[in-house]
């Protein structure tokens, strides 16, 4: 299976959390890091209790899940 490239803008604080993920893996790679989390924000999402659930909802409800700082604070 060919593989494609993905490219996409984050911001300031998303690219350093980012590299500081990277850093703190000892052989993790930009690839690597963005791949999982894809991985799980797919994961999370294919849940049947978030099916219904509207691009905001899922934003809370990942807020509410997750260990880091509020996508707000990111965006």
């Amino acid at each position: 299976m060919k593989q494609k490239s993905i490219t996409f803008r984050c911001s300031a604080a998303q690219f350093h959390r980012l590299q500081e993920n990277i850093r703190a893996r000892e052989s993790a790679t930009r690839t690597h890091v963005i791949s999982g989390a894809i991985e799980e924000f797919l994961d999370f999402v294919e849940k049947p209790e978030q099916h219904s659930l509207d691009l905001f909802e899922l934003v809370r409800c990942i807020d509410e899940a997750g260990e880091g700082p509020p996508f707000a604070e990111q965006a």
